[in-house]
């Protein structure tokens, strides 16, 4: 490994200084770990150094359009102009598609610049800076000539140029503007002005512009994006618009979009993620100027959450859009918090990565703790309507608050279920945007645990929180929602050892159906007798994807078991008279899955879905 040669009296580079990259390269010659790391860093930097990186004519597309438009399957890149889905075989030419690889070459430019920034630093290969410059100096030219454009390929308010959104956009500038600090003082000064005045500066207008008051989580990267530039070029005004924006500032988000517990704003734990992998360095560069946005309290929260709400096997509920994945993807920023922290929690959950990142690298500790971070107590949160019920078998997620606004799903009163080693009912989360199946499916609320009313979709209301208790091995949770007109929800949770006592009252003053559902993985058995129904259950509203349905009638008490891998979920339905139960399968977590469901439905001004959860 060649020790840096060390041309330059500058010893700060954004997000990391001098001593910071010296102590790096101990780490990686002390531990294993540290030396892959460095050693895969290094390895990048020389294939983008070795590579054309031929930067494109024009802006790119949203990545959300990249999915079979029949069967919602991720489409396979045949070549820059072809397209296919490896489900039914479909081909897909043009646009959006074309855009879409157009887009994951002006993303592959951007993080080429920061590794070969990084490994300028590290090696002193002067070629490694090089062609970063030649790459900031290529976008510095072309910036302005590409055409403001959205994901409809209209200049609107979200409207970028690199690529279709400014979200995106930042994403792209943070660490472009990182691989520029990196090398910054090898560059000439009409260099260093034409990157600056040709990319950096009106990047950060597009950004800023008319969008700026946008979804809070896109906020956190134009914060970042827009900070990261001040630091860098030493603007005032753009550190001051990221910091301290009365709408969308940093401060105000932590404020107004942290909710008691550290839960984000949108009820979606994927993008409480991607919040995070925003924030960070914009919490590192001001730290570097003796801003310390570590101090802030809401910020720190936002760690503990996904610890909280973790299920056994450290996977997180995917409640409403974007899953979230285990809590083995969010070690990266882990490790940072670990560093800036200390909290053991948090290095435990660092831990639960291969400890490659450039994040550990940088940043991380020698050592972490061990331990199991995921609690075994149950919690709530009160204002954000989420839950934990836990016992020694069994783990039940309910989600009863915030709707989450442009990302919430119709699905109040939801559930997951965990029991014996296994996850049974799940909530499945979505899938890029651009496809129907998104909307028809993963945004219904039949496709969730809950109660649909007259097959139609829940409103945007928030739920309500009425009690919980947590005492002598019983863990119990009361909520209520009206998110249909003038129809009362409340579900009654009561978890002991390994059975969850579930109630589900549905009420109005006018006579409606009620569809209670549970789509759950295993082999599913159901006591009664199903026929086939030769007929659908309904063409809209996510209806139209239930598939292989069976249909019979009882008055009477059953059961329905899922087994998996040596594992049973049953449940015990308490008889009422007017009962129908359907089963059938229906879109899994991965659009080409089918997984099966029940559903009971009953007509009436009243009902009470009584139904025990159990183990074996």
């Amino acid at each position: 490994m060649c020790l840096p040669l060390r041309g330059s009296k500058r010893s700060e580079y954004l997000l990391i200084s001098q001593s910071e990259i010296d102590a790096a390269e101990q780490k990686a010659r002390r531990y294993d770990w540290a030396g892959a790391a460095l050693k895969q860093l290094l390895a990048r930097a020389e294939t983008a150094l070795a590579s054309p990186l031929p930067i494109p004519g024009r802006g790119g597309q949203w990545g959300h359009w990249y999915s079979c438009k029949k069967d919602g399957t991720p489409l396979v890149t045949d070549s820059p102009t072809r397209h296919r889905c490896p489900k039914c075989g479909t081909v897909y030419t043009g646009e959006p598609y074309d855009s879409v690889v157009i887009t994951r070459v002006h993303m592959k430019n951007s993080q080429a610049m920061r590794d070969m920034g990084l490994a300028f630093r590290f090696t002193g290969r002067r070629e490694f800076a090089d062609k970063t410059q030649v790459l900031l100096a290529g976008y510095a030219e072309r910036y302005l000539s590409y055409p403001r454009h959205d994901i409809n390929g209209k200049d609107t308010v979200s409207a970028a140029r690199i690529t279709s959104q400014t979200l995106d956009e930042s994403t792209w500038l943070i660490p472009a503007t990182w691989g520029y600090a990196l090398v910054d003082d090898t560059l000439s000064e009409s260099q260093r002005q034409k990157i600056r005045s040709g990319l950096l500066l009106p990047a950060t207008d597009t950004i800023i512009g008319p969008s700026y008051e946008n979804l809070a989580n896109i906020q956190c990267w134009k914060n970042s994006a827009v900070g990261c530039v001040g630091f860098a070029i030493g603007d005032k005004r753009l550190i001051s618009v990221a910091l301290d924006n009365p709408i969308r500032g940093f401060h105000t988000l932590m404020a107004h979009h942290v909710m008691p517990g550290g839960l984000w704003s949108e009820g979606s734990l994927g993008y409480h993620h991607y919040a995070l992998q925003a924030l960070w360095p914009l919490a590192e560069a001001t730290r570097r100027h003796g801003i310390n946005l570590y101090a802030n309290e809401n910020y720190r929260a936002m760690f503990d959450a996904p610890v909280s709400l973790a299920l056994p096997d450290a996977t997180l509920p995917d409640f409403n859009d974007n899953p979230s994945g285990p809590l083995s993807t969010w070690a990266r920023v882990y490790e940072l918090a670990f560093a800036r922290w200390k909290r053991a929690e948090y290095g435990e959950v660092a831990g639960f990565g291969p400890r490659n990142s450039v994040e550990a690298l940088l940043y991380g500790a020698d050592s972490l703790p061990g331990g199991d971070p995921i609690p075994k107590n149950s919690m709530v949160m009160r204002e954000a309507g989420f839950a934990m019920l836990r016992s020694r078998s069994f783990s039940v997620a309910a989600r009863f608050g915030k709707h989450g606004g442009g990302h919430g799903h119709p699905d109040m009163l939801d559930i997951i279920t965990y029991a014996d080693g296994k996850l049974f009912g799940f909530d499945p989360g979505s899938i890029n945007y651009g496809v129907p199946l998104h909307r028809e499916w993963y945004r219904s609320t039949i496709g969730h645990n809950t109660v649909s009313v007259d097959q139609t979709l829940q409103s945007k209301a928030d739920g309500q929180f009425l009690a919980w208790s947590d005492a002598g091995g019983k863990t119990s949770l009361q909520a209520e929602a009206q998110v249909y007109p003038g129809v009362l929800f409340r579900r009654d949770l009561t978890l002991e050892g390994a059975t969850l006592a579930d109630r589900f009252t549905c009420e109005s003053q006018a006579e409606h159906v009620y569809d209670w559902a549970l789509h759950s993985y295993g082999t599913l058995q159901v006591s009664i007798d199903l026929q086939p129904r030769a007929e659908p259950l309904g063409s809209e509203n996510g209806y139209q994807h239930l598939e292989e349905i069976r249909q019979g009638e009882t008055g009477a008490d059953w059961t329905a078991t899922w087994t998996k891998q040596g594992a049973s979920l049953t449940l015990s339905v308490k008889g009422e008279p007017g009962t129908t139960v359907f089963s059938g399968v229906a879109p899994g977590k991965i659009p080409t899955e089918r997984i099966p469901f029940v559903l009971i439905r009953r007509r009436g001004l009243k009902t009470v879905f009584a139904v025990k959860h159990s183990i074996g």
